[in-house]
């Protein structure tokens, strides 16, 4: 829209489409390729898919496993995922608490959460071994993923014991409201999380919100527990947003940090890993940032999540990108693409 890009505004119509037209005074000559991309929202991963086998679509993104293997060995369509060449770090899946709210606010229920849910099993029940079970925010193979990261073994048995222990020491039930969207992913995954905290005595009901009311509602800390994905970034600095104990927007009476963990290492660390030029300071930094949201448990780890992008054979070059030098740039990070290169086969 502002004039800069490889493409202009032509017109938006809102929940139908977005059109965009080449920009015939984009700075990189002989750029885009494409005289037009029209943006379609389908919100329903299933009717997604099915538009692209229909030929409505040209391409799409996804991050839905039943999906995603819908199309991953199959030679008909062209396709990335990041499940094997991550930039940075991907999203994550997981529960995030509100430390600020009861029974939150009490590190022996997120313990005995952390102990009652196991990622193997939400990887495997859940998302189909698409998406690889976490313990942290890292993955292996990332300079900031630290293989002790101190987050509590699977336990149903020791969870048990320790919403008994809550439950004498307060004289109430460990009860709380789970938040998750109202996609039928979502459900399944929120229900799925539901049974397996019940289980070890916990009294859990869920809350269906739209996506834009369940953001809302975390910034404004109006939750206790919601079913989440964040923290996707080209370096883990990006984080300091959400991580950081420190009041970034006090006017606004709005925290980024919506988990509402107040460890003042976690600032010590982030500053360490910000204001450091030595890749290895950075790294032992961000890996005890880690192991530090691990003793506090903020956020309950699911699996990390795996984008996807799917294209009609027609679609070319939609991974492909090349800087103004003619060296190789970043292809798909977290379901983005850059748009300038891609041509269509006629």
């Amino acid at each position: 829209p502002v004039g800069t890009g490889p493409f202009v505004f032509e017109d938006w119509v809102p929940n139908s489409h977005f059109t965009s037209k080449r920009n015939p005074h984009y700075w990189r000559t002989g750029q885009p390729y494409l005289d037009q991309i029209t943006y379609m929202p389908i919100v329903d991963a299933d009717s997604r898919a099915s538009s692209l086998k229909s030929g409505t679509i040209d391409i799409m993104h996804t991050d839905v496993p039943e999906v995603i293997l819908q199309f991953r060995d199959n030679a008909s369509y062209g396709f990335i995922d990041d499940s094997q060449h991550v930039v940075g770090e991907p999203d994550m899946n997981f529960i995030m608490c509100n430390l600020a709210k009861a029974p939150m606010d009490n590190i022996k229920v997120r313990r005995a959460m952390a102990m009652a849910i196991d990622s193997k099993a939400y990887s495997r029940i859940i998302d189909l071994n698409v998406n690889a079970p976490t313990n942290q925010p890292f993955v292996p193979g990332s300079p900031y993923y630290t293989p002790d990261s101190g987050y509590p073994p699977f336990d149903p048995t020791a969870a048990k014991a320790l919403v008994k222990e809550v439950e004498s020491e307060t004289g109430q039930p460990v009860s709380f409201s789970l938040s998750t969207t109202t996609s039928g992913s979502a459900i399944q995954a929120a229900e799925y999380l539901q049974a397996r905290l019940q289980a070890v005595g916990m009294q859990v009901s869920l809350t269906n919100l739209q996506q834009a009311d369940e953001i809302n509602d975390a910034l404004a800390g109006e939750f206790q527990a919601v079913s989440w994905r964040q923290f996707a970034a080209v370096d883990p600095d990006l984080n300091y947003l959400w991580w950081s104990p420190t009041e970034i927007f006090p006017a606004l009476k709005l925290s980024p940090n919506f988990a509402e963990n107040k460890d003042p290492q976690i600032e010590v660390l982030l500053q360490k890993g910000r204001q450091s030029t030595d890749q290895a300071v950075r790294a032992q930094a961000y890996q005890q940032i880690a192991q530090r949201l691990n003793v506090d448990l903020p956020y309950i780890w699911n699996d990390r999540a795996t984008w996807s992008i799917v294209a009609a054979s027609n679609v070319q070059n939609f991974n492909n990108p090349t800087t103004p030098a003619g060296g190789k740039a970043y292809g798909m990070i977290v379901g983005t693409i850059w748009t300038s290169q891609i041509w269509l086969d006629t």
